[in-house]
């Protein structure tokens, strides 16, 4: 109860000395759609592991990765990106990627809970998921490109990420795949 009349005096004293808190700034309404569609393929990351699970293939599947980097830069003009961004941008959704993978696998292994096996095929089915992703996350991406250096950026980011996200392994990859997004100068 003190601490309850201790604050409303403290912010009794602000409202009266004309200083008032500033209204946190809203993250602009690009950044919603970009970290949904990050997300989602995070989602689709957890298919892919049950897929490598029953599979037996690796996680690591460099010659994939060449070829998702590749069409991707292909198409960064397509956005108004430039391909050294997107092959960024591109290679951090992958890292994402293989961590929701190996921490699902290390998850398994250490229950000795076997996952059911996906609806679909890795080559059948959650690879056209992901590619069919892509534009979306391209789009997205380029929305949100007047913002990625505003001071306000990663805080914008990580408050998204937090909205959005429950599970810890998808908030953890989310960071990771949003690393970059923000372009900060030396002093910000």
């Amino acid at each position: 109860m003190l601490k309850q009349l201790q604050l409303a005096a403290l912010a009794c004293g602000l409202v009266s000395s004309g200083l008032q808190a500033a209204p946190a700034q809203q993250p602009p309404v690009q950044l919603q759609p970009l970290i949904a569609a990050m997300e989602q393929r995070l989602e689709i990351a957890n298919d892919v592991a049950r897929s490598k699970w029953h599979s037996g293939k690796p996680v690591q599947d460099s010659e994939r990765e060449r070829q998702v980097i590749q069409n991707a830069e292909s198409r960064a003009g397509e956005f108004k990106l430039a391909a050294d961004d997107v092959r960024e941008f591109t290679t951090a959704q992958m890292e994402a990627n293989k961590m929701v993978q190996y921490a699902r696998i290390e998850q398994w292994r250490e229950t000795g809970h076997s996952p059911e096996k996906p609806e679909s095929s890795l080559t059948d089915g959650i690879r056209s998921r992901l590619d069919t992703l892509l534009p979306v996350l391209m789009q997205s991406y380029s929305a949100f490109q007047p913002y990625r250096s505003d001071a306000k950026c990663p805080g914008w980011v990580q408050s998204e990420i937090q909205r959005q996200a429950s599970d810890p392994v998808i908030v953890t990859a989310l960071q990771r795949a949003a690393g970059d997004l923000c372009l900060l100068t030396a002093g910000q």
